[in-house]
């Protein structure tokens, strides 16, 4: 299963407030984090953007325009903004709709506190094949951003993508998109911040590499609440997969086991054994179990991918 996911939260009047108390309450699998009082709210939007954490204004679509305006750079990184109004009626995405998600964000938002999505994109409200929410999904890299585009209004003309399937990618009326490979399965001390785990990380490999190949960060269930993995996985846009002791203890392979670790959780081994199960059928360890700080990493590659299937899977 998936693990949690963090939304950060403004609001300006005391009726906003309650709404993120009972968005709080009513949200499934989600954590709220609201502004803290001390922090200004440029200092803290960049903040959010930095790390590439959706935003949730409770207010007007103008503050939240006007406040958002100076750090918007780059549709495949910016974070996902969604605006509702302090009573709560309407839900709206303003960006990052596709490949941040803005627009399922919205969507999930609405269904919690019993409101309306305002779905403006034009692939969504015509119910037509969208290829960044596509490759958001399937985990596969866009290679030319500026396609995009291209695709969407053909789609949206109803007229026919050419698709060239292959075992490593799949090219769309010219876009290439690949998968992505690595997986990084990770177990770590209760509060690991954000910032260890990501400097642990950066260890083996850059910012560049990541956003080009990671697939997905994976662990045992019992991190599903674990806020720095769960915002190292939001900086990278990836999913975050966690799995019972039982599932891990049911993967195949010779693994560097701790008596301690089975212990606490249940099973002698997290990281090998989440990054393999994340990297699906013949997936592979490529990096064994590494140690440091109250942190163990591991990286798997995916293997298959039938990309056909996954195409095949859009229509029907």
């Amino acid at each position: 299963m998936r693990g949690k996911k963090i939304l950060r939260v403004v609001f300006f009047t005391e009726r906003g407030k309650f709404l993120a108390k009972k968005l709080q309450k009513t949200a499934s699998n989600l954590i709220l984090e609201n502004k803290p009082e001390d922090m200004s709210l440029g200092a803290w939007t960049q903040e959010c953007f930095e790390n590439r954490l959706p935003i949730l204004f409770i207010g007007s679509t103008g503050i939240a325009v006007r406040t958002i305006a100076p750090y918007v750079a780059d549709k495949m990184s910016d974070s996902a903004v969604i605006v509702v109004d302090e009573l709560g009626k309407n839900v709206i995405p303003i960006l990052s709709g596709h490949f941040g998600g803005a627009n399922e964000w919205a969507v999930k938002i609405a269904e919690d506190i019993d409101s309306n999505p305002v779905i403006t994109t034009a692939t969504d409200i015509n119910n037509v094949f969208a290829v960044d929410v596509f490759a958001r999904k399937n985990g596969l890299r866009i290679t030319d951003k500026s396609l995009i585009k291209r695709i969407s209004s053909k789609a949206l003309k109803g007229q026919e993508l050419e698709v060239i399937e292959a075992v490593d990618k799949i090219e769309i009326d010219g876009l290439k998109l690949v998968p992505k490979r690595i997986v990084l399965g990770i177990g770590c001390k209760q509060d690991k911040s954000f910032e260890e785990l990501l400097d642990f990380v950066h260890e083996y490999y850059s910012d560049d590499e990541l956003e080009d190949d990671l697939y997905a960060i994976a662990s045992i269930d019992v991190k599903a609440d674990e806020i720095g993995l769960i915002r190292l996985a939001q900086y990278y846009g990836v999913p975050f997969f966690v799995y019972t002791a039982k599932e891990l203890e049911a993967v195949e392979g010779d693994f560097t086991e701790s008596d301690f670790v089975k212990e606490q959780v249940g099973v002698g081994n997290v990281c090998e054994r989440a990054a393999l199960l994340a990297a699906g059928d013949n997936g592979i360890l490529i990096k064994d179990k590494i140690a440091k700080d109250g942190m163990t990493l591991a990286i798997a590659k995916r293997v298959e991918l039938n990309i056909g299937e996954l195409w095949q899977d859009i229509f029907t």
